[in-house]
């Protein structure tokens, strides 16, 4: 089933970023199993990219456009081997919500229940907040 995951860093104006389409399992019945399944996309995601950089970087017009409209424009480059590795990327999504870093809306509505059952829509979009804490002092 396809849905939709806009990303949000509490405190910025202008961060929510155009929503990104996710394709995850149909018998995803929980909070937990769609971190999952976000993390692992995300992480395959990471793999598929090249290493290394271009011998001359440069971006088109185009290219700087469609990444402006996406709220970020980069040339994408990977510049180490290390692969990601899927089933930690999900033991760290999870934790992460655990640990109060991060809160997912689903429609509008916030999602509490790491594991109390979850109907997901075709086409839900999903609003994820990762939350910043200040420490340290003003320089």
């Amino acid at each position: 089933m396809h849905i939709y995951v806009r990303m949000k860093t509490a405190g910025r104006r202008k961060d929510v970023l155009q929503p990104t389409q996710y394709m995850i399992p149909d018998d995803t019945a929980s909070l937990r199993q769609l971190l999952t399944a976000i993390a692992e996309n995300e992480a395959d995601r990471y793999n598929k990219k090249e290493s290394g950089a271009q011998l001359i970087p440069f971006l088109t017009a185009g290219q700087i456009n469609d990444q402006a409209a996406a709220g970020k424009v980069s040339f994408g480059a990977v510049f180490s081997d290390k692969k990601a590795d899927r089933r930690k990327a999900a033991e760290n999504a999870v934790q992460c919500w655990q640990d109060g870093l991060v809160r997912v809306f689903m429609n509008d509505t916030e999602l509490t229940a790491l594991d109390a059952p979850l109907s997901v829509p075709e086409n839900a979009e999903f609003i994820f907040i990762r939350l910043t804490f200040l420490a340290g002092r003003m320089w």
